[in-house]
């Protein structure tokens, strides 16, 4: 049920993206690269192989943190 949701979320937030792409061409390459990956995410979810989901998963995690970092290590360095 929860792979359900998740595939249901993803394709909407995937349309919403994909509108607006479309409503704002300045936003198009940004709004089309998310959601390529909501949808990779979302095919991600429905793999068999549970080791290769937790990589997955741990790899995504650990991205997010250094992002995180680098945007406060921006933002105290007066950039962001």
């Amino acid at each position: 049920m929860i792979r359900n949701a998740i595939a249901g979320g993803v394709a909407f937030y995937g349309v919403v993206m994909v509108i607006q792409a479309l409503q704002r061409p300045s936003a198009a390459a940004g709004a089309i690269a998310a959601a390529f990956l909501l949808a990779a995410a979302g095919i991600l979810l429905w793999s068999k192989d549970e080791h290769r989901l937790k990589t997955v998963e741990m790899a995504v995690l650990w991205c997010c943190v250094a992002l995180f970092l680098i945007y406060g290590l921006l933002t105290v360095g007066g950039m962001a």
